[in-house]
């Protein structure tokens, strides 16, 4: 079966890692998999691991380019922002031909989009296949293009479109908000490799988050919490904020406001945060919205409770194993990450059950569920 994979770009996220982990383990006798990236390369991390699995023979990676952006790129990341919002339906047009182009070549059975990959749809309505389309976030923010619109409300219209909900949350969240029948929406849980983490004996009582940083994430309350736990603690205590974005700086700055600088491990990007997940007590996850946080996921592979804002499919993960609060609620937050520090035997609890829960949220189990989708809408 030939299924091709629309994708915008391979930079670090979660869409993107639900791809990779895809590739890594559905059947490539049984699966021929092309990957078309919209929006070009990104040199990250992940798409050099994408390569390798090119490399290997597990996938075919294409990569597009607007010629108008390429034409006008700057080495200024913000202007780069800037123009491309600005030129942003002009580049939709220009991906698109070539877009179908390659789709074509590939001759797919069926086509998987994911964010931008919704385009793809133009190809697939002439064609009379359907697509196969993931919401990684709130539905309100998916598809907000206007060429992203105008083909999804065809799709939906004309029935040839099946969306997975990345939580049995957000499937119902989906549903309601376009309207959409039990047939029109799955669901299938991000899945990660639970084998790779574990967690190790350490010293210092450590909050941590491992996400993207920027205004949606909102690691800023995280800070503000923690700084209030510091000034009522007697006992030395850390915080690892993992991740690297367009709130770095700001979030770095904050902390020295706050006098908290010199307990707060700022890594950056790095390539993997099982060593640090390792050697960490007690996982907060305080974005604004969130799908399903294969970072959480991560944390709960290493047996670390959560602590999570209320805000989408990460409330399927925190259940009997952590604390749900209000979305940037410092005192909520402050008062969870009191209770589960000074109570060991409720966290060692919930740390259990976290290992037990993250069991259903394997990468071999997500791909062989995608992997029966596939075959049951090409039958």
């Amino acid at each position: 079966m030939n299924v091709t994979i629309v994708i915008d770009e391979l930079d670090m996220g979660g869409a993107q890692r639900v791809v990779y982990e895809l590739v890594k383990h559905l059947n490539t006798e049984k699966y021929k998999l092309t990957i078309i990236c919209t929006d070009g390369k990104t040199d990250s991390l992940l798409e050099k691991q994408m390569l390798g699995l090119q490399k290997s023979g597990k996938c075919k990676i294409i990569f597009l380019k607007s010629s108008l952006l390429s034409y006008i790129n700057t080495p200024f990341r913000l202007l780069n922002k800037i123009i491309k919002r600005i030129f942003r339906f002009s580049a939709e047009l220009l991906i698109l031909s070539p877009l179908l182009k390659q789709i074509k070549k590939s001759n797919p059975d069926i086509v998987h989009a994911h964010q931008r990959g919704i385009l793809a749809g133009f190809w697939t309505i002439k064609n009379d296949i359907l697509l196969l389309a993931t919401v990684h976030t709130s539905p309100s923010a998916t598809f907000f293009r206007t060429l992203e619109k105008i083909i999804f409300k065809r799709l939906i219209k004309r029935r040839k479109i099946v969306l997975v909900g990345i939580s049995k949350y957000n499937q119902d969240i989906i549903k309601n908000y376009w309207h959409l029948d039990d047939y029109s929406v799955r669901y299938i849980n991000n899945g990660i490799n639970i084998e790779e983490f574990a967690s190790i004996t350490h010293d210092l009582f450590t909050f941590i988050n491992t996400s993207r940083q920027d205004k949606n994430k909102n690691q800023s309350l995280i800070l503000r919490a923690f700084s209030r736990l510091y000034n009522n603690n007697n006992d030395l205590i850390k915080l690892i904020l993992v991740g690297d974005g367009e709130t770095h700086n700001s979030l770095k700055s904050e902390a020295q406001k706050l006098g908290i600088a010199h307990i707060t491990e700022f890594t950056g990007f790095i390539t993997s945060p099982k060593e640090h997940l390792a050697v960490s007590d007690i996982y907060i996850s305080s974005a604004h919205r969130e799908g399903l946080s294969l970072s959480a996921l991560e944390a709960m592979a290493c047996g670390l409770p959560v602590i999570a804002t209320d805000v989408g499919g990460v409330r399927d993960l925190a259940q009997e194993n952590g604390i749900l609060i209000a979305d940037d609620d410092d005192d909520a937050l402050y008062e969870a990450m009191k209770k589960l520090m000074n109570n060991s035997e409720l966290r060692q609890t919930m740390g259990k059950i976290s290992k037990e829960m993250v069991k259903e949220f394997s990468a071999p189990v997500m791909a062989e569920k995608y992997a029966a989708l596939y075959d049951e809408l090409t039958a």
